[in-house]
């Protein structure tokens, strides 16, 4: 049985959301760009969420911003402008670990369609943009020379304790230092990250040898109808591509289409591409708007799903959330949970140990096992999550929460 004084150390503290005004965001962290694809500076916002906090509370560091996404009204490209500037990016995304991840057997799955194109040769060399720690390099043959780049330092470092076969190369997408000279290049959900994707393209085509094959993967606007409250227009992305968008970019780096695929099961638009002559302009295709008008209502339609099913909470006076991450930033900024009773307790938890013993919006971030300790009583618990929803499911019913006192915000799931 555990002392009196572990359980008081480990109790979870009810608290109110901390509603107060910031002072203005540092301008640093965020700068204005053309259109990533076109360049073009003629554009119409077509949505913004406003004070978004990135992750957990900070007294030295602004973590908040105004996220607002545009469309060029030349190529219809959709794209974050103000964007996060490279500071910014370091200091919002410090805490995001996992968030960049792909299940588990993803990296077999990529390496298996590599291998059916011909891609794999022994003595080749693969250049892994945005590797993080190296798993999909680590399922790839070990006579291919497999190179990973990243700027995540930590998630190299754990990559070169568990795979010392492997080169990694800490540095920005535009300015990491490679003398090789890649036969295949991958960028597997990578490019909607970047500021300056046609840059990134264009450096990339020079670097490779003649002949060599970009694999490029990214989510798209046609694709993009979803259950998740994060939606297509994931703040952590600068570029939201659609088919015809994802075209012009490759065009203006210098990349010819080889092979187009739409992976089943997930928006995933996986293309193989060859060195080919830059295109000095690209035209965009009308429909995009549509296309953005039907992925926007859809959106809308997953959100007020999540608010009904958030109905379960009731006149509840104290709730648990499990989730400390930005799906329930999200939540707080789209939905009525932490703003329809201001007299409501909550207690706040999650799994991340770097999120644990700071707070977001004032709640103090518990770990998990604060649960067995505590009295919750009848208290709901929300869980806070899309992909790992039913792995918190089972881990609050070890930790004694009934079932009947779980929120689901989602009926199924469906992650990359």
């Amino acid at each position: 049985m555990r002392s009196a004084a572990v359980r008081a150390a480990t109790a979870l503290a009810w608290q109110a959301v901390d509603g107060r005004a910031v002072p203005r965001r540092s301008t640093a962290l965020l700068a204005a760009r053309a259109c990533p694809v076109c360049d073009s500076t003629r554009a119409r916002p077509v949505l913004t969420l406003r004070d978004f906090q990135f992750f957990t509370d900070s007294s030295t560091t602004r973590k908040r911003v105004d996220v607002t996404q545009q469309q060029c009204l030349d190529c219809f490209a959709l794209h974050l402008n103000p964007a996060y500037s490279r500071r910014g990016f370091a200091v919002l995304f410090r805490e995001a670990g996992r968030s960049y991840g792909a299940t588990d057997a993803r990296p077999t799955e990529q390496a298996g369609w590599l291998a059916e194109r011909g891609l794999l040769r022994a003595g080749s060399e693969l250049l892994d943009l945005g590797c993080y720690d190296g798993s999909f390099l680590a399922a790839l043959p070990g006579d291919v020379r497999r190179v990973g780049v990243d700027a995540d330092a930590p998630a190299l470092a754990r990559g070169r304790r568990r795979w010392p076969g492997i080169t990694f190369v800490e540095g920005d997408p535009e300015r990491f230092a490679y003398a090789g000279t890649p036969d295949v290049v991958t960028m597997f959900h990578v490019l909607e990250h970047l500021p300056r994707p046609v840059a990134v393209l264009r450096r990339l085509r020079r670097l490779a040898r003649p002949g060599a094959r970009l694999v490029v993967e990214v989510p798209i606007l046609e694709r993009g109808h979803t259950n998740d409250v994060n939606g297509f227009f994931s703040v952590q992305h600068m570029t939201h591509f659609s088919r015809a968008t994802l075209r012009a970019c490759l065009a203006r780096g210098g990349w010819a289409v080889v092979e187009w695929s739409e992976m089943p099961g997930y928006n995933g638009c996986r293309v193989l591409a060859a060195p080919t002559t830059e295109a000095s302009a690209v035209r965009g295709d009308a429909d995009d708007v549509a296309a953005l008008h039907a992925c926007l209502a859809s959106w809308h339609g997953a959100v007020a799903a999540v608010e009904r099913r958030l109905s379960a909470v009731g006149d509840a006076p104290r709730i648990v959330v499990w989730g400390a991450g930005l799906h329930t930033e999200l939540v707080h900024q789209l939905t009525a949970l932490f703003h329809a009773s201001p007299e409501r307790r909550w207690a706040l938890v999650d799994g991340d140990p770097m999120k644990q013993g700071r707070s977001w919006r004032g709640l103090r971030i518990h770990p998990p096992e604060a649960l067995a300790g505590s009295d919750v009583g009848e208290a709901p618990l929300v869980i806070s999550s899309y992909g790992s929803q039913e792995e918190i499911a089972a881990g609050a019913m070890r930790l004694g929460v009934a079932p009947g006192r779980l929120v689901r915000l989602y009926a199924d799931v469906a992650v990359y």
